[in-house]
């Protein structure tokens, strides 16, 4: 049986200086360390921050040779953590909305690109990816998605005939906007890919109000547990029996669809900040 604890940075990022979303990833990643996290999860374009177009810092896409995920790399290495970073990456001159996976031993391993690019200003300037993967990470066949690749549900049947346990959602999306509230799209997903669905949102108001936009889990179709509000560095249990129908740890009513004990455990950001952890 594989246990993992998986860490949400739910946290407000902003559009510049950069730096200092970087800084706030790396202080999240030691919190998460402190309490035995083995992945850490962001929300999507934590590294820029979302609506970076719109801002007036300068900020620089993350790639394999600029040295911008090097300080992460260390960060796994150090802690023994697998992450997924959501950043705007160039590869090849193509610039992406992406998960950067980083693992364990601090070495770049995977990527998912956004496929369902939003065609405004906020993202207009990335290039769609062409696929959803499935990788197995620490035995846990995972399929990675960014923000609206999670709004069809078409996409859960395509990562279920690849396998996949367990699907993995780095997000910026607010409660209301054009799309409507996220959690029918993730409840779904999950129906159709007949899988957990995991999702890292962010908070803040920068750019948009995502002061109440959730971070979540969902299996079954049914979201289970959520959080919205202060920053935080949230922690959940995860079990997947190899080769098998990954579960969530908690206790859950299926009858009475509620859930009988919180499973996310809450750590407050800014506290933590202040006992310098």
């Amino acid at each position: 049986m594989m246990n993992l604890k998986i860490a949400f940075l739910h946290f407000a990022y902003c559009c510049g200086p950069q730096p200092n979303n970087a800084r706030k990833i790396l202080q999240g990643m030691e919190i998460a360390a402190q309490h035995g996290a083995d992945w850490v999860l962001t929300p999507e374009m934590a590294l820029q921050g979302y609506h970076m177009m719109r801002g007036d810092k300068p900020f620089q896409l993350a790639s394999l040779h600029n040295g911008l995920l090097l300080p992460f790399q260390e960060a796994c290495r150090r802690y023994g953590q697998r992450l997924f970073l959501g950043c705007g990456f160039v590869d090849d001159r193509t610039p992406r909305n992406s998960c950067v996976l980083i693992s364990t031993d601090g070495k770049y391993c995977n990527r998912h690109d956004k496929v369902k690019i939003v065609p405004w200003i906020t993202e207009n300037w990335a290039h769609p990816g062409e696929e959803f993967a499935v990788w197995d990470l620490d035995g846990i066949n995972t399929s990675v998605m960014v923000c609206a690749d999670a709004y069809f549900a078409e996409h859960g049947q395509l990562i279920a005939e690849a396998g996949a346990q367990l699907a993995v959602v780095v997000a910026a999306w607010p409660p209301g906007g054009h799309a409507g509230p996220p959690e029918e799209a993730w409840k779904q997903l999950s129906r159709q890919a007949q899988i957990p669905v995991i999702i890292c949102n962010q908070t803040g108001t920068e750019g948009m109000d995502c002061s109440h936009a959730q971070s979540a889990a969902v299996s079954d179709g049914e979201v289970l547990f959520t959080y919205e509000g202060e920053e935080a560095v949230l922690l959940m249990d995860f079990d997947a029996d190899e080769g098998e129908e990954a579960v969530l740890l908690m206790d859950f009513d299926a009858e009475k669809k509620q859930v009988i004990s919180q499973a996310f455990e809450v750590i407050d950001f800014a506290n933590c900040k202040e006992k310098n952890y």
